[in-house]
């Protein structure tokens, strides 16, 4: 791309919840951002959130006020696509898990952006790559992000079949850049890796429930109490190399057989949702909620307390 990283602009279409959280994140590092949205009303939904994520992570100590004016500085809201991503080095959609709605946003950027132009595609289930057409396949890409994006440092990214090596280098290194821990995936795979394990382990956890071996609040427990601390500075591999590769292949002979591998929807995810008990959206799940909002700003600060002492704890170990 020949551009230093940190001087990269940065276009985002879409600002519901992800495409502002991505923005925030970007603008908070230094970089200038665009964000386009066709529909009015969420821009200035958006608008109104942006100062407010930047008074709460101020609140949690993450951010100063002047990283704060800076921020604020640093984007643009846009309601007419051209404005936002013509100048921009990369693009990042955030648009509904719609092919076609995806697939008409990109016809659009193709007529817009240079060859040169990294186009990225924020989606967590669809595999762009069978159905977007672009001038450049070689500079398209998944990221994946998580929620709140300018909080959670995991960012996936997935490599099509023709993406090419400079393009995944420059995504990891400007994500690396600004805070982010990527993780490349090789190849379009359903779930990439978190959904992918995060439903292995539900399962097992539902499987459990619904043989009445244990209540959903003790599987929680025992995860919190054990994957939560070790889960905070070590994966799975680094977990057997402690444990012992020796130990984890005697116990995989009699463990594997006996652990759930249904394909169907766990029985107690069903009868949840048939009830219309969806979790903090509706306060009511696993779990009763007595205020929803207020439930998730708590997690977001929990998760923003949490990352600052993993990191605390790791620079401890580096002096």
């Amino acid at each position: 791309m020949g551009k230093n990283i940190q001087d990269l602009k940065i276009a985002i279409i879409g600002a519901g919840t992800m495409g502002l959280g991505i923005a925030t994140h970007f603008a908070i590092h230094g970089h200038p951002v665009k964000i386009y949205d066709a529909f009015p009303a969420s821009l200035e939904k958006a608008k109104k959130q942006f100062p407010e994520s930047l008074k709460s992570m101020e609140d949690l100590g993450t951010i100063t006020p002047a990283i704060t004016a800076k921020a604020k500085e640093n984007l643009t809201f846009l309601s007419v696509m051209a404005d936002a991503v013509i100048g921009a080095d990369v693009i990042i959609e955030n648009v509904p898990e719609n092919k076609e709605l995806k697939k008409s946003i990109f016809d659009q950027l193709n007529s817009f952006v240079g060859s040169d132009v990294i186009l990225c595609s924020n989606t967590s289930s669809l595999n762009i790559f069978e159905f977007l057409e672009v001038n450049r396949p070689t500079n398209l890409v998944i990221t994946h992000f998580f929620v709140p994006a300018y909080v959670m440092p995991l960012v996936e990214i997935v490599r099509g079949p023709k993406t090419s090596d400079e393009t995944v280098l420059t995504v990891k290194n400007l994500m690396s850049s600004t805070g982010k821990n990527p993780a490349v995936v090789n190849q379009v795979i359903p779930g990439f890796i978190m959904n992918r394990l995060t439903f292995a382990i539900f399962r097992e956890a539902a499987y459990m429930v619904s043989q009445g071996w244990c209540k959903p609040e003790d599987i929680d427990a025992a995860v919190i109490s054990t994957h939560g601390p070790r889960y905070a500075f070590e994966g799975p591999f680094g977990l057997v190399d402690f444990a012992g590769v020796d130990t984890y292949e005697k116990i995989s002979e009699y463990l594997l057989p006996e652990l759930c591998s249904s394909p169907e929807v766990p029985k107690v995810l069903k009868d949840l949702f048939n009830e219309g008990k969806l979790g903090v959206k509706t306060e009511s799940g696993f779990y009763t909620y007595k205020n929803g909002a207020e439930a998730r700003a708590q997690r977001d600060q929990k998760i923003v307390k949490m990352i600052q002492a993993i990191e605390k704890v790791n620079k401890s170990f580096e002096a």
